[in-house]
């Protein structure tokens, strides 16, 4: 697994805005992932357990999770959602985001490189997919 415990920034994004206000989902999505370029890291625990631990200027957050569980998180802005994480070989990491309360499904696939990272976005209810680009940096 080359991506555990290694921090990733993100360099590029594109069709970000679209696919959020084509769903008309949370602005707060556009700033989190075209704003100020936040760290993230996943950290294998155990074989089955991680920790994924997110860095922004204004603080950090961060939880552990078990993949193929349901886990429920709550976001920078308070609300809450559900999150279940899959492993696809040894560098995807998939991630599905319910919202609590109702609320489009998103869902995440990050696919980890010798050097960086590529994760697509896509939500219920639109055919656009976004693509954000990462750099490792440590």
């Amino acid at each position: 697994m080359s991506f555990s415990g290694k921090k990733y920034r993100r360099i590029r994004s594109e069709n970000v805005e679209e696919l959020v206000n084509a769903t008309n989902s949370n602005k707060n999505l556009i700033s989190m992932l075209t704003g100020n370029a936040p760290t993230f890291s996943f950290t294998r625990i155990d074989d089955n357990t991680f920790n994924y631990t997110l860095q922004m200027q204004n603080g950090s957050m961060s939880h552990d999770f078990k993949l193929g569980e349901e886990t429920e998180m709550e976001r920078r802005d308070g609300s809450k959602v559900r999150i279940t994480y899959t492993l696809e070989g040894d560098n995807v990491l998939k991630q599905v985001i319910i919202p609590k309360g109702g609320g489009r499904v998103a869902y995440f696939r990050r696919e980890f490189g010798d050097n960086g990272a590529k994760m697509t976005i896509t939500m219920d209810g639109s055919d656009i997919e976004a693509t954000v680009y990462f750099e490792q940096v440590e």
